[in-house]
């Protein structure tokens, strides 16, 4: 049996901490540097953990400052103003022992409904799974995909509070 907890960076412990960012850093898609200090300020953290205690997945809500979200549209070339978008859904990983069983619709899914109300961005890699994904939860492209840095392209995508979605279909 999986669970989840949702929880405040500030209510973790150091190596739960530890977990979240060794597992993000094993799914390969973001950039190591700072991550811990990013994990610590996040507005909200989840895990899904085995009845072992084993983490199996992770995932993330952020409030990035504006300088980061402005580079990130800016890099995209969105239309849309970076100010109208303040939270971030990201680090959605799942541990490869356990990838398609349906765990990273788990995350997203619980992520979403802690911010209802709130307009969500998030990016993520240039891929047809990705793009599906993303629709599935009312996601929608905006601007242009871009390099990531890391060897593949990111496309931001935006999901608006105030619009009907089908969550994860």
């Amino acid at each position: 049996m999986i669970t989840s907890s949702i929880l405040s960076p500030a209510d973790c412990t150091p190596q739960a901490l530890a977990d979240f960012k060794n597992l993000v850093i094993e799914a390969g898609t973001v950039d190591p540097e700072g991550l811990m200090q990013r994990i610590r300020d996040a507005f909200r953290l989840l895990f899904l953990r085995e009845s072992n205690g084993q983490l199996v997945g992770v995932g993330a809500l952020k409030r990035p400052r504006l300088g980061y979200r402005s580079k990130v549209f800016a890099k995209a070339r969105a239309t849309t103003p970076p100010d109208e978008y303040r939270v971030e859904l990201g680090w959605v990983a799942v541990a490869k022992s356990h990838q398609g069983r349906g765990l990273s619709r788990r995350i997203i899914g619980q992520l979403i409904s802690l911010a209802e109300t709130e307009n969500l961005f998030a990016t993520i890699r240039a891929d047809a799974r990705a793009v599906r994904f993303a629709a599935d939860y009312g996601f929608k492209p905006s601007g242009k995909s871009y390099a990531s840095g890391r060897g593949y392209d990111l496309v931001l995508y935006l999901r608006n509070a105030g619009e009907k979605h089908l969550e994860g279909r």
